[in-house]
């Protein structure tokens, strides 16, 4: 009997051991998609210098928590910055924004005090300020130093511009009645136009103050004002005097324009005491050629009319190709000005130049003159006063490039000619003649002196006198006796009323011998013929 066929049983084609690779391959590739999903962004940052910045030790944080880490750092390719590969965590992934900014925080010591040192025991790191732009973004460029204003905090950006002297420097204080509102955030100075100009930011409530007509200066911290008062010396903050910074307000008298909102910009002045002084834009130069000595002018001096300030003294310097032998007795100093025709009651517009220049000729041509006039006795500053001269008129002259409005003495030579003037009609007059006639009149009055002298001695030795000691004695006793006959004949008194009576008895005496009189008057016989009465026998004329 035949033995039935074997059947040979199939074995699994993988063996269950092959499963344990699988799986540790799977758990690897999902632990490495975990931690791909679970990891941030990976951004660029550029600076200027990676001083103190390693790869995979150097953190990024933000309010001193950790957000990122550098993963790399390398050169950029015109090896002018470095570049920096940044992990940042997901859950600080929405913190990168546009205006999202980075910096490296190491001790500094600045105006704002000393900062950082924490980083000299755990080293320099980078500090993230969260931006609030809606686009996100994942390359940015370092800053060098920490921003002066966090990003978010409420007020109002402006920008100043200046091109006087006096700088600023980010980080410098803007102050409003002597408390810090704000600060310089960045700095950039405009070669062509020759200007400086300052972003700077003005913090929540202080951004409330700034106003269409508000005013900024420079604010240096000691403040000297010399006024027929007397001189008044201010002194501000350490900061300010230290570091300088910007002051604003509203000039006096002049009430609160429209309320800024959005930036603006302003001008900033060179003092308090400029702010009430409006800034015009246009102006028209010309030049004074003065025989007198300008020393105390000062490029930035008044040029004034009446009191009235009309523009400013540009150049007080000689370095132009038309001065040529400058130690020449009749050789004249130039000095450049410039007119503003807004100050001539002009409009601020370049479209009237060609007019305010047509109507200066004609004024030149009229009389008007430039003088040197002392603006400050204790300092011996000067500036320009603009006036007539009566008859000055002359032909129109140009220096270079500028007209010319000719000069005249100033007051100060003005009174050194009156007084030379003055000098000069003393040493004119006969001081010798005069000299010897007050001579002789001095030695008449001397001698009539000495006479009154002698006279009042001799008067003197007959006061004492015996003689005239009786002789006032008889005179006292001879007034005495008048004054009671006086009393006894004035009005009232006894003898007066016997007087009176005696006399009006002698005139009616006289009153009844009148009729006689007159008898005797027309016939001096009739006391003896009788009183014919008959009329006077008058002589005929003799018959023919």
């Amino acid at each position: 009997m035949d033995a039935p066929p074997a059947h040979r049983a199939s074995s699994p084609r993988i063996s269950p051991i092959w499963f344990v690779p699988l799986i540790t391959l799977l758990i690897a590739i999902w632990l490495a998609y975990d931690h791909w999903a679970s990891q941030g962004p990976l951004i660029a940052i550029s600076f200027s210098s990676a001083a103190g910045i390693e790869a995979g030790r150097t953190k990024v944080k933000m309010r001193e928590v950790e957000v990122g880490a550098v993963a790399d750092v390398s050169l950029a390719e015109k090896a002018d910055h470095v570049m920096l590969s940044v992990r940042i965590e997901k859950d600080a992934a929405h913190l990168l924004r546009e205006d999202s900014k980075f910096w490296v925080v190491r001790p500094q010591i600045g105006m704002g005090g000393i900062s950082g040192l924490g980083t000299l025991m755990s080293g320099a790191y980078i500090e993230l300020s969260p931006g609030s732009d809606k686009q996100s973004a994942y390359e940015f460029e370092g800053l060098e130093s920490p921003p002066v204003t966090p990003i978010g905090v409420p007020g109002l950006h402006v920008t100043l511009d200046s091109d006087a002297g006096q700088t600023l420097s980010e980080g410098d204080p803007i102050l409003f009645q002597g408390a810090r509102a704000g600060s310089i955030e960045y700095v950039h100075f405009n070669t062509q136009e020759r200007r400086t100009y300052y972003n700077a930011f003005i913090a929540a409530p202080y951004d409330r103050l700034v106003t269409s007509n508000t005013r900024f200066w420079f604010n240096s911290g000691v403040s000297v004002d010399l006024s027929a008062d007397g001189v008044r010396l201010e002194i501000g903050t350490l900061q300010t005097l230290l570091g300088g910074g910007v002051a604003f307000t509203i000039p006096d008298g002049q009430p609160a324009g429209k309320r800024i909102t959005k930036r603006a910009f302003f001008s900033i002045y060179p003092s308090e005491s400029a702010i009430n002084e409006k800034h015009y834009s246009h102006a028209i130069r010309y030049v004074i050629l003065f025989n007198d000595s300008i020393r105390g002018l000062r490029p930035g001096a008044a040029v004034e009319y009446r009191g009235i300030k009309v523009g400013q003294v540009l150049r007080t310097d000689v370095d132009y190709p038309e001065m040529e032998h400058l130690l020449e007795p009749g050789s004249r100093i130039p000095v450049v000005i410039e007119i503003m025709p807004a100050r001539l009651g002009f409009a601020d517009s370049a479209t009237v130049l060609p007019e305010v220049q047509r109507r200066m000729t004609e004024l030149i041509d009229s009389g008007l003159r430039g003088g040197l006039a002392t603006g400050n006795l204790l300092t011996g500053g000067k500036y320009i006063e603009l006036q007539y001269d009566e008859g000055g008129s002359g032909p129109s002259q140009t220096f270079g490039d500028y007209a010319v409005i000719p000069s005249i003495s100033g007051q100060l030579d003005q009174l050194l000619a009156g007084v030379e003037g003055t000098l000069d009609s003393i040493n004119k007059l006969p001081l010798d003649a005069i000299a010897e006639s007050a001579r002789l009149a001095f030695n008449e009055v001397a001698a009539t002196l000495n006479e009154l002298r002698k006279s009042a001695t001799e008067l003197e030795d007959i006061m004492v006198s015996p003689a005239t000691h009786q002789l006032t004695g008889t005179l006292n006793a001879t007034l005495e006796s008048f004054q009671h006959l006086a009393r006894d004949f004035s009005e009232g008194s006894a003898t007066n009323q016997e007087l009176q009576g005696t006399l009006r008895s002698l005139e009616k005496t006289l009153e009844d011998l009148d009729p006689v009189l007159r008898q005797l008057r027309r016939r001096p016989n009739s006391l003896i013929f009788g009183g014919d009465t008959g009329e006077d026998i008058e002589p005929k004329g003799a018959k023919r």
